[in-house]
Order: C-alpha cells, then sequence, then structure tokens
C-alpha cells in the first residue's frame, strides 16, 4: 500500500513539471506552485508526517483534527465573522401627545371619554389611575375595577388608549392619571375630569298668585348643560302635565340653546290648579314653585290687605291722642 504522503508529494511534483513544461512553450510564465498553497503550508508540510505513520494504517483520530486552514482562506473568514457587531441603536422612550386635551367636561349622567395618545410604546401596557384613591382602573385592555362603567378603548395599530367612563356621577370629577413603566421609570399623562350638573331655575319669587279664571304662565331656565335637554318636563304635584289631556289648556313650548327656555302655559286656571309646579329635565337638578288660584283677583286682595293694614294704626293711635290730651286739659282746671 502505497502511504498517504508519498502520494502528496508526487502529486505535487507532477503539478510542478506540468507548470514548467507549460511555461517552456510560451504560452505563459513559469510559476512557483507553491503559491497556490496557503503560506503556512510549507511549514506545516513538514509537520504533516505526524498525523500519518508508516506502519500502513491510519489514526483516525488524529485525522478529525486535521487543521485545514492552513491550506485555504477559511481562517481569515473565520477571523473576519469573529468582529463584534454593531452598537444597537437605542431604544425610544414612549412619549405623550401634548396636542391631546388635558381637561374633559361631562354632564352627569352622560358619558365621558379621556383620551392618551402614546408614542414609541413598543410592547409596554398603558394604564389609567384615578389619582383621588389611586385606584388602578385599566392595565392594556384589561379592566381592574368592579365598577363597569369604566372600560378601556384601543383601536389595533392606534396610538390612543382612552378610559370611557359611562353615566358619569358627581364622584367621578377629578383627575385621572395615564401612565407607562419604562426602564428609567414611570411617565405619566394628566387628564382632569370636570362633571358639570345643570340646574333648573322657575323664574320667580317661590310664589305664584293668580285668580281663578286667569292663565297660569311659568317660565323655566336650564344653565350649565353641556348639551340642550331633549325634553323638559313639568310636574303638578309630582304628576307630569306635558301631556295632561285630560285637564286640557295646557301646552309646554320649549327653546333649546346655551340657556334653554321651556315656559308652561296653563288656560283658565281653576282652584284645583294650586300647588307646587316643578321643573326639571334629564340629569338635571329641579326647581319648585307654588301656585296659588284663589277667587277673584288675589294680587289686588292682597294689596288692600296691606293698605288696610298700614291705615289700621294710624286709625287707632289718634283717638288714644285725643282722650289723653283731654284728660290733661281737665285735670289742669
Amino acid at each position: 500500500m502505497v502511504q498517504p504522503l508519498c502520494l502528496l508529494l508526487a502529486a505535487a511534483e507532477l503539478l510542478i513539471l506540468a507548470t514548467n513544461s507549460h511555461s517552456t512553450d510560451g504560452h505563459a510564465p513559469a510559476r512557483n506552485s507553491s503559491g497556490a498553497l496557503h503560506p503556512d503550508a510549507s511549514s506545516y508540510l513538514q509537520e504533516l508526517a505526524g498525523y500519518w505513520p508508516y506502519n500502513d494504517s491510519f489514526q483516525l483520530s488524529r485525522f478529525q483534527e486535521f487543521d485545514h486552514t492552513h491550506f485555504d482562506d477559511s481562517r481569515e473568514e473565520h477571523a473576519a465573522s469573529t468582529e463584534p457587531y454593531p452598537a444597537a441603536r437605542p431604544v425610544a422612550e414612549p412619549e405623550f401627545d401634548g396636542a391631546v386635551s388635558t381637561h374633559v367636561t361631562a354632564q352627569l349622567g352622560g358619558p365621558a371619554s379621556l383620551r392618551c395618545r402614546v408614542r414609541n410604546l413598543g410592547e409596554r401596557p398603558v394604564s389609567w389611575v384615578r389619582r383621588r384613591d389611586w385606584h388602578i382602573l385599566t392595565s392594556g385592555a384589561l379592566t381592574y375595577t368592579s365598577d363597569e362603567r369604566f372600560r378601556a378603548a384601543h383601536a389595533p395599530g392606534s396610538d390612543d388608549w382612552d378610559l370611557r367612563i359611562e353615566y358619569v356621577q358627581k364622584r367621578d370629577n377629578g383627575t385621572y392619571e395615564c401612565q407607562v413603566s419604562t426602564g428609567s421609570g414611570t411617565v405619566a399623562h394628566y387628564v382632569h375630569l370636570q362633571v358639570v350638573v345643570p340646574s333648573a331655575f322657575i323664574l320667580g319669587s317661590g310664589e305664584y298668585h293668580i285668580g281663578e279664571g286667569s292663565t297660569i304662565s311659568l317660565v323655566c331656565v336650564i344653565e350649565h348643560s353641556p348639551s340642550p335637554p331633549q325634553h323638559v318636563l313639568w310636574y303638578h304635584n309630582d304628576q307630569m302635565i306635558n301631556y295632561d289631556t285630560s285637564r286640557g289648556g295646557v301646552t309646554v313650548s320649549t327653546e333649546p340653546g346655551p340657556k334653554t327656555h321651556s315656559r308652561l302655559i296653563v288656560n283658565a286656571a281653576t282652584r284645583g290648579d294650586s300647588g307646587n309646579y316643578t321643573c326639571r329635565a334629564a340629569n338635571t337638578e329641579a326647581d319648585t314653585i307654588h301656585v296659588f288660584v284663589s277667587r277673584g283677583d288675589n294680587t289686588a286682595a292682597i294689596q288692600r290687605q296691606e293698605s288696610s293694614g298700614s291705615d289700621r294704626g294710624p286709625r287707632l293711635l289718634l283717638p288714644s291722642v285725643l282722650l289723653t290730651c283731654l284728660r290733661l286739659w281737665v285735670a289742669r282746671s
């Protein structure tokens, strides 16, 4: 069996001879074939004998340790691949949109939407906290309160993470915090919710006097309402009379606006129309006035009573003064 080393050396000699013979024909200049090998190949061939003994047997374990980098450029590629990776770009911190309103006004009993717009959020969750009691209301899409009026609203792909409140109550008034946790701490965006309570008041002094057969005319004004009420209801002694067809002669006209005006007309008033009249609208504090219906012109009767009361004092006082003076004159005489 021919030794592997001998075969390798013989192949190298044949390659040199073929190169020299090619150059002598004038086709190409002679060159040293050792240049085709890696620069470390010549010295490495001298150590190659240690891998195969001359007893016609192979040591496979040493063959597995054979370093091929001496015969190609894989060592250089390996060295290039071990260079450290370029520095990673810093991760952008979450940023709140300053154009989003930080003050929200909602009417008592109506809905409220608190908006929080966050850029560069990544995988971080957005939480809503009520600062009054530091209660966590929502985190991400989950709700952490038993009050079903609260819920988180987020559209996929959107930067908006809103807090929705249904049927707003007076106790909901206050500041809410939209917060995001980062590696350096917590960043927050604050929204103040103002709950307004529309109020109704009836023009007058609390009492309304009218005579029988006259017309009752009452005007109710509703203030502090972000949106005009759709309906204004009138009650007579806790019974709604807007659509009182049995009595007849009752009309209600309403003019919506920043200050909604509602007028109640009751024609041909009778003594049965006396009592409390109340004006109210949805989610509005009501107002009440007391109506007195009397026989004749009650206003004139009141004026007569006041005038008679004012004249009664001097009439009673004059005889007393005259009597006193008469007694003094008799005593002197």
